[in-house]
């Protein structure tokens, strides 16, 4: 999520200076300076973790709900913080007014987050995507730089300038002060920054998780955090004595978009909705739209038909008595004599009055999110309604999967009404785990229906494969599998022999023998309406999908399913050609190697050629040892932010597979790791401060680090199948979220940890406040965004999370090892920031 590396500090252990002088110099030469900065901090935490929770949730509507926005979002988001970092070290060392610069940073961000969302609403008529087509992946990362580098820019920015804000205005602004603090009281110091900024994003993911979500629109809550950290700004330059009249004007700025925000708050994310709402359907009347803690759903209105929109993406149109007439009777005709009928989605829009003709005992109508009947509730016909209070009827707003795990031997007849798996959220409902839940929960004489994306005819290959992946993962679970012909392609799976048939004659009989009185079906219907049960068509999809070889199951570990529905789509609408998606599930383990390769000798080739990240000019006159030595610090904060950034991603698919959202959850998961960095961050320095103040043993704990981030990677393919496994009823499904968010709290302990030691020995090999920060942010946010690109693009979707895990801990091996062989305190002398 975000990291900022600030807690860097130390002179060379020449003249310290109190403690009380060290705190003056760090915040101000008054108490209320220091209040104020710290106060500051803290705001701009809060909106930068809202910020970064509000862009995503964009990214999922521009992306029909795929988890690709989640790396592609953070991805962009992590480049524009390590730019903005690095040229925010520069302004640190070149400006004696860090304290202005800092806030004119926070100022800007405020505007570019206003911008940021309005070019969001409006990124499908920007980027020449029609209503309804899949935003192409190389377009999707295009659109997540352009529109989340900036702010992260500006964040990143901030970073050295608050740990220089202190310093302003002094005579050494310009220059690292040469009366000196010792190495741990340095550290401690801009350590301070740091964990400030990061209390903020955990105050502000929890809020905005359990809060604002629920009672606040996306742009009165751009607001209120613009507000926040405009009030904390003018505070600020008040207490510094300067630019009353600029303090002033932030205050009443701050106040005007309080008001407004409560007054009109409501009308302008309207008129941004609708915004949006003209490039995903321009032909249809926006009825209602919401943001729920599961998704954005919408419904629109043509004519006398309303369509319902979840992530951007059709989900139903209703009524339609065309469709799910038809289909709930063909249905419910697969099995002789249903009782038990367990219906997993889609059933409010017309299927359930239809099931209800049926002779059965009870129907059990599981629907996640219960904003979803509520909003399309004013738009349902008479029927419908009667059958959401038919008596027989039981609506569960729970994840399905949550749902069916607790059920045993329960059903025999379950219709599943799934989305198609273009995200892993939905992809988790195609696995095979879930396969063999759902058997669990039926009877030894039960059915099970659902449809899939297929062809009009015959099956191209990445259909085929796709289509075989689905038939493959049933065939392991039911002994009966059956795929119709046609698009979208029926599968009907049973526990046993004789229920499943293709024989219009025995439909027409089942459906004679139960009386039903529906004046809007003919049971001729089986007979010529469709060719779906043609014995010879049937028998030619057969032969098709049994050609496919190599067939891959798709699991909760490593969910195929979901990039091979998107190669599909994304060839589909190309005419047939194959395109980036289908390049990268070919992509071999072999590249792995290969960058394994390259981060092993990354330190040789850095300390010869270069000083390291965030070195400044004349950096090459420094002996080869020191170079060395920066360039292993480094390889180690950047490939803990790879490494830390990846499983984040790993977690976030792990808590979306066993419970089925993330869309509210993504605030306070990224709080969390906040949370944890806090938490590292001070532990670290305190450790360190008990066992000794030197460049050694902020070396020697930063090796225990790396290795404790190899047992954490190496760790997630026991933890993870072992959770799934608990999940039985409500309390071990706390228990697993417990178990997640302490996995998440881990990640950011051992992340903060490393931030903190390695800001401390950067420190300590260049004398500089500024210089230092700006190479650890550098590094740091380097190689979080290739973790969150790479993770949540390459390493989760197509090798799965066991590769991943193995990949993260061979990468933090070498890490640890280059630590373990670079020279802890090399020849040469640091150079003060003046020699640069």
């Amino acid at each position: 999520m975000i990291v900022y590396a600030d807690t860097v500090g130390v002179d060379k252990g020449r003249n310290p200076v109190p403690a009380a002088a060290e705190s003056q110099m760090l915040s101000g030469r008054t108490p209320g300076c220091r209040v104020w900065l710290g106060l500051l901090v803290v705001a701009w935490g809060v909106q930068a973790i809202v910020i970064q929770s509000l862009l995503i949730r964009e990214a999922l509507v521009l992306m029909f709900g795929s988890e690709l926005a989640w790396g592609l979002v953070l991805f962009a988001w992590l480049l524009g913080v390590a730019a903005g970092g690095a040229l925010g070290g520069v302004v640190s060392r070149h400006t004696r007014r860090a304290d202005v610069a800092l806030v004119t940073v926070l100022v800007s961000l405020s505007v570019a987050t206003g911008v940021e969302l309005w070019l969001f609403r409006g990124a499908r008529a920007w980027f020449g995507v029609g209503p309804g087509e899949f935003l192409p992946l190389p377009l999707s990362a295009l659109a997540a730089v352009v529109l989340a580098s900036p702010a992260g820019a500006l964040v990143g920015a901030a970073f050295p300038l608050a740990c220089c804000a202190g310093r302003s205005g002094s005579p050494g602004a310009l220059e690292e002060d040469r009366t000196g603090m010792s190495l741990r009281e340095g550290s401690r110091a801009l350590g301070r920054v740091y964990a400030l900024e990061s209390l903020g994003s955990l105050i502000g993911g929890a809020v905005f998780t359990f809060w604002a979500v629920e009672h606040l629109n996306p742009v009165q809550t751009v607001m209120g955090c613009a507000a926040l950290t405009l009030f904390a700004s003018a505070g600020f330059l008040s207490a510094l004595k300067l630019r009353s009249l600029g303090s002033a004007g932030l205050a009443l700025i701050a106040g005007w978009l309080l008001v407004t925000a409560a007054m009109v708050g409501e009308g302008l994310n309207r008129s941004l909705v609708e915004r949006r709402w003209r490039e995903i359907a321009p032909e249809y009347e926006l009825c209602a739209e919401a943001e729920t803690k599961y998704q954005n759903l919408a419904v629109g209105r043509l004519a006398e038909q309303y369509t319902l929109y979840c992530d951007g993406q059709v989900s139903a149109d209703f009524p339609d008595p065309y469709t799910f007439v038809p289909l709930a009777h063909f249905w419910m005709c697969q099995h002789p004599a249903p009782q038990n009928v367990l219906v997993l989605g889609g059933g409010a829009e017309g299927l359930l009055a239809n099931v209800l003709q049926h002779p059965v005992v009870t129907v059990d109508y599981v629907e996640a999110d219960d904003r979803l009947i509520e909003l399309i509730d004013p738009y349902l016909a008479k029927q419908d309604h009667l059958a959401l209070l038919d008596e027989r009827v039981t609506v569960h707003h729970r994840d399905a999967r949550h749902y069916v795990k607790t059920q045993r031997d329960r059903f025999d007849l379950v219709i599943a009404r799934l989305p198609e798996p273009t995200s892993a959220m939905r992809a988790r409902l195609l696995s095979d785990e879930f396969f063999g839940e759902l058997g669990r929960a039926m009877t030894p004489r039960s059915v099970l229906c659902l449809t899939v994306a297929a062809g009009p005819g015959q099956l191209f290959a990445v259909s085929a494969e796709y289509l075989a992946m689905v038939r493959m993962s049933l065939g392991r679970h039911f002994d009966q599998v059956t795929v119709s012909w046609g698009n979208p392609a029926h599968i009907f799976a049973a526990t046993g022999p004789g229920l499943v048939t293709t024989d219009p004659r025995e439909l027409s009989r089942r459906y004679g023998e139960r009386a039903v009185r529906s004046e809007l079906f003919d049971p001729a219907w089986f007979d010529g309406a469709v060719d779906w049960l043609d014995e010879r068509k049937v028998a030619q999809r057969r032969a098709e999908l049994d050609a496919v070889g190599d067939i891959e199951v798709s699991t909760d570990l490593r969910p195929l399913i979901f990039l091979k529905r998107l190669a599909l789509w994304e060839q589909v609408a190309s005419g047939g050609t194959e395109g980036v998606i289908a390049g990268l599930c070919s992509v071999s383990w072999r590249w792995l190697l290969v960058a394994l390769g390259f981060a092993g000798i990354l330190p040789l080739v850095q300390g010869s050629v270069s000083p390291g990240l965030g070195g400044r000019r004349g950096d090459d006159r420094i002996g080869r040892g020191l170079r060395f030595a920066r360039a292993t610090v480094c390889l180690s904060v950047g490939t803990t932010g790879f490494v830390t950034m990846a499983l984040s991603v790993v977690w976030l698919f792990a808590f979306q597979t066993l419970y089925g959202y993330v869309y509210q959850r993504i605030g306070w998961i990224v709080a969390v790791f906040m949370g944890g960095l806090v938490v590292g961050c001070w532990l670290a320095g305190r450790r360190v401060g008990r066992n000794g103040t030197g460049v050694t043993n902020y070396r020697s704990r930063l090796i225990a680090v790396d290795l404790a981030l190899v047992g954490l990677s190496a760790s997630v393919p026991a933890v993870l199948p072992a959770l799934a496994a608990l999940q039985s009823n409500p309390t071990t499904f706390a228990l697993v979220e417990s178990c997640i968010v302490a996995m998440v709290a881990l990640t950011g302990v051992l992340g903060g940890a490393t931030f903190a030691l390695a800001g401390g020995i950067q420190y300590g090999l260049s004398g500089h406040r500024g210089t230092a920060a700006g190479r650890v942010v550098v590094a740091d946010h380097a190689g979080a965004c290739l973790g969150a690109l790479v993770g949540g693009v390459l390493l989760v979707p197509v090798f799965g999370i066991v590769v991943c895990a193995v990949f993260l801990a061979a990468l933090k091996t070498v890490s640890a090892a280059w630590l373990i062989l670079a020279p802890a305190r090399p020849n040469e002398n640091p150079r003060s920031d003046r020699d640069g």
